[in-house]
């Protein structure tokens, strides 16, 4: 392994398992299944503790103080603004609409990364990326038709989009930076949980075992998960990463179905299989060709 693709094969290693990680936050939602604003919140909460046990202990230890140019960073606060949109837009969406609904809409977030890259930063889209979106888009919809989502606009379909423009911003503002973001999803919901805390009606008195549900999905799950795919937004084009989150409809219904006995239908696998399929091949032909130009310089 040359140094010049090292990065890049890491970026996408770290997407990957980033991605297969958080397929597993919509059977927590699903379990915990509290009111939109609840979820969100509580989800928030748990997301930022690791975040804020280490701001505690850096108080106290200077060498484990967050570097100061990350930290006061433009792109650092902009990354983690964007995050904690999507913090409170995802487990919003995932209560007012079908997951089908809310994973297809969300798949868009490639072609969001996409556009926001050519305009911001002016990072061309290979053939192969603008191929593997739309075969990955022709197996959301197979996941779609198979489990009879309504295709009428509502709020939850809404939020969905939102989420998956915020989830594209914050990869082209780590794309932009060059910077590790890591811990910016933790301080975004930091931000979030606050906001939420400030205008709604939050029941602060759950039970046990929901709370402990709580820390495992938001302090592991989603913080390991989005701190994977924040590292890599810096190594790999954006338009690229965001097919990491379609991880979520190839591997969602394998854990609903494992967990809580709803077996996925033939439409999911073959979806399922499709997206995984186009996000490998763009992945791998990527990886090749940042490979070819290496042994051409």
């Amino acid at each position: 392994m040359n140094n010049v693709n090292h990065p890049a094969k890491v970026g996408y290693l770290f997407a990957l398992l980033g991605g297969t990680i958080l397929s597993f936050d919509t059977v927590f939602i699903r379990a915990i299944n509290f009111t939109p604003e609840q979820i969100a919140f509580w989800r928030s909460f748990s997301m930022s503790l690791p975040m804020i046990i280490i701001i505690f202990f850096s108080l106290f230890r200077r060498k484990n103080k967050i570097k100061k140019n990350q930290t006061y960073s433009k792109y650092f606060f902009l990354a983690s603004f964007f995050y904690g949109l999507s913090a409170i837009l995802f487990p919003v969406s995932a209560m007012t609409t079908s997951i089908a609904n809310m994973l297809f809409i969300i798949s868009t977030a490639p072609l969001w990364a996409a556009i926001l890259s050519w305009f911001v930063i002016k990072e061309i889209v290979s053939r192969m990326t603008i191929v593997a979106f739309i075969i990955s888009i022709a197996g959301v919809i197979v996941v779609m038709y198979g489990s009879n989502a309504n295709l009428s606009v509502s709020f939850g379909d809404i939020t969905a989009l939102l989420t998956a423009i915020s989830m594209a911003a914050a990869f082209v503002t780590g794309r932009i930076s060059k910077q590790d973001l890591s811990l910016t999803p933790s301080i975004g919901a930091i931000f979030s949980f606050i906001l939420l805390y400030s205008y709604f009606d939050i029941n602060l008195d759950i039970s046990l075992f929901n709370f402990f549900l709580i820390l495992i999905e938001g302090s592991v799950i989603v913080f390991l998960a989005l701190t994977l795919i924040a590292k890599s937004s810096k190594l790999i084009p954006s338009s690229h990463l965001g097919f990491f989150l379609l991880l979520e409809a190839v591997f969602g219904p394998i854990w609903i179905w494992l967990v809580f006995g709803d077996s996925p239908n033939n439409y999911t696998l073959i979806g399922g299989g499709i997206i995984l399929t186009a996000l490998i091949a763009n992945s791998l032909h990527s990886i090749r060709l940042l490979q070819s130009e290496t042994a051409k310089r």
